[in-house]
């Protein structure tokens, strides 16, 4: 799966949220459908995430992407650590998750 491709469909087709805090108040009221991390994520937010998600039964994404790739490929003039996909649109991003 190429990230950055199914990023820009979710951008025109779908809704996310971006960042940290964001995406852990998603993934706690359980709006996320899924979280995306990036490879440089710091571990101490990663940790939170992957405990709220896994608590909350939400699948992350570990992407080979860096935030600020990640916010590149969203169409954002900045580094985005955690991308929670509220609704994926047109992208198949959903059925690569684990």
């Amino acid at each position: 799966m190429d990230v950055r491709k199914e990023l820009s469909v979710i951008r025109l087709t779908g809704k996310y949220l971006l960042g940290f805090r964001q995406s852990y108040l998603s993934i706690v009221r359980k709006s996320a459908k899924a979280v995306l991390l990036a490879s440089n994520c710091p571990e101490d937010l990663r940790g939170m995430i992957e405990l709220a998600a896994k608590t909350s039964e939400v699948p992350l994404i570990y992407s080979g992407l860096t935030a600020r790739e990640i916010g590149q490929a969203l169409g954002k003039p900045f580094s985005a650590s955690a991308v929670a996909i509220i609704d994926p649109g047109n992208s198949s991003i959903l059925g690569e998750t684990g």
